[in-house]
């Protein structure tokens, strides 16, 4: 459900051609969202101003899906996006704030108490031996491996990261042995993830874990691990503990190298 509208956001973002039947079909629904699961292919055809066999080619070719299942992956996000706060958050946007601080805080206390000097002494000899350093991660976790390629990037390396999937696989598939991955999930455990590090696996490229989950299938992968605490606001999905933990071991990351270059 989720990985369909990434890719259409993710299409909008790269395409430089803004008067394809795609791009007018991919902003119509990203626009129109919540009129999707009512409308018929004719109507939303129609509106774009093309032929329902367009659209048809459309779902096809993005998620090789129907019109049908194209409704129904809308209805799900909509409703995905209206329980967004569950009905047993917190009673006054104050007292929320205050507790995400403190939740954060205890959070942060737990990720550095589960720091290991000799898996950052590891991963940073993987860093500095690698010819390419690869950053993987999806939704919240690819915002944070973007933000890493430019750290890394900035400090010498050579680097890349990926905002789709497709581009995150052909990414895996290229690297080489003297390359190193760096792939952030909190769970761990999510499909892509599962099918991401079994290519890097099989190509033999070694794998820096960051992850909340020590006994994920990512964790298992791995030749580092550097966990994060398992902290979680629950009163709202969206990760608002989670992301600033895993950014957090960026962070380390960066200055452990930074400090080994200061040492040459």
């Amino acid at each position: 459900m989720y990985n369909f509208f990434a890719k259409l956001q993710n299409f909008l973002e790269s395409s430089t051609d803004h008067s394809t039947s795609d791009h007018t079909i991919a902003e119509y629904i990203l626009r129109n969202l919540s009129a999707i699961p009512s409308m018929t292919i004719y109507q939303l055809a129609s509106a774009c101003h093309l032929s329902p066999a367009t659209v048809s080619r459309f779902c096809r070719k993005f998620e090789n899906i129907t019109f049908k299942e194209l409704k129904e992956q809308a209805s799900e996000f909509i409703d995905f996006n209206r329980n967004e706060i569950q009905s047993r958050s917190l009673p006054s946007s104050l007292e929320a704030v205050r507790t995400y601080f403190e939740e954060l805080t205890s959070s942060l206390e737990e990720t550095e108490a589960l720091l290991n000097e000799q898996a950052l002494q590891d991963a940073v000899e993987l860093i500095t031996k690698a010819e390419k350093l690869s950053f993987f991660g999806v939704t919240f976790s690819n915002v944070i491996a973007r933000n890493a390629q430019i750290k890394f990037m900035r400090l010498g390396k050579y680097t890349a990261s990926y905002g789709n999937h497709e581009n995150q696989l052909i990414e895996a598939e290229s690297l080489q042995p003297d390359d190193t991955a760096i792939v952030i999930s909190f769970s761990g455990d999510t499909r892509f993830i599962v099918k991401l590090t079994k290519v890097l696996k099989k190509k033999k490229i070694p794998i820096i874990a960051l992850t909340g989950n020590s006994a994920g299938h990512l964790a298992q992968m791995a030749d580092v691990i550097l966990r994060t605490s398992t902290e979680k606001l629950e009163a709202f999905k969206s990760p608002l503990i989670e992301e600033i933990n895993l950014q957090v071991l960026i962070n380390t990351l960066y200055m452990m190298y930074s400090a080994s270059l200061g040492k040459k």
